[in-house]
């Protein structure tokens, strides 16, 4: 199972307890005891989840459930989860439409961020080998995705002929074609070892 499968069954999962935890007496209030920490813990686990998939905390699907979830509540909790629940099920229509970023590709882009960081510190201590190959491993892992979110079959073809593909689609110009082809020589010397 991919990882955006179990983030979805998970939301699911989230918000059918929730809509069973909801449920207070005819006060408002927690049922019990028992009741209440269940509340306690489906809040929390709702919250890791939302700052998994929702990495900008000004997001106001973050904002709105960090608000709920630090607010205590007493008794009241219960009232808490229907809230948060109404928003979780908002936030899963929203990643079903595509509207946020995927965890998959917001963890790539995180890693791929460390790399490019990594290549730069090299860069920076002359070391242009290095820095070459991680920096050339990002670009085309980034070329592929894009070739991958676009509906062009990327496995085992050439970065050349993908970049022809990505053009005839309309995602690069020629300009930034021409720019990508450089990029992709580049990255086949560093790989290659071909440094002279």
């Amino acid at each position: 199972m991919k990882i955006e499968e179990k983030v979805r069954k998970k939301f699911e999962e989230l918000i059918n307890a929730g809509d069973q935890l909801k449920h207070g007496n005819q006060h408002g209030q927690v049922r019990s005891e028992g009741h209440q920490q269940e509340c306690i813990g489906w809040l929390a686990s709702v919250q890791n989840i939302v700052h998994l998939v929702v990495c900008n905390p000004d997001n106001p699907y973050r904002t709105s459930v960090d608000k709920i979830c630090n607010t205590n509540r007493g008794y009241g909790v219960s009232q808490s989860v229907g809230e948060v629940t109404v928003i979780l099920t908002s936030l899963l229509k929203d990643i079903y439409l595509g509207l946020l970023a995927s965890i998959e590709a917001q963890t790539r882009a995180s890693v791929f961020d460390n790399f490019l960081d990594h290549a730069k510190e090299y860069a920076k201590h002359k070391l242009k080998n290095e820095a070459g190959v991680i920096a050339g491993v990002v670009f085309e892992d980034t070329l592929r995705g894009i070739c991958r979110n676009t509906g062009i079959e990327e496995k085992d073809k050439k970065l050349d002929f993908l970049i022809t593909e990505l053009v005839k689609a309309g995602t690069l110009t020629e300009v930034k074609a021409k720019r990508a082809r450089v990029a992709a020589h580049v990255r086949t010397k560093a790989t290659h070892a071909q440094w002279a």
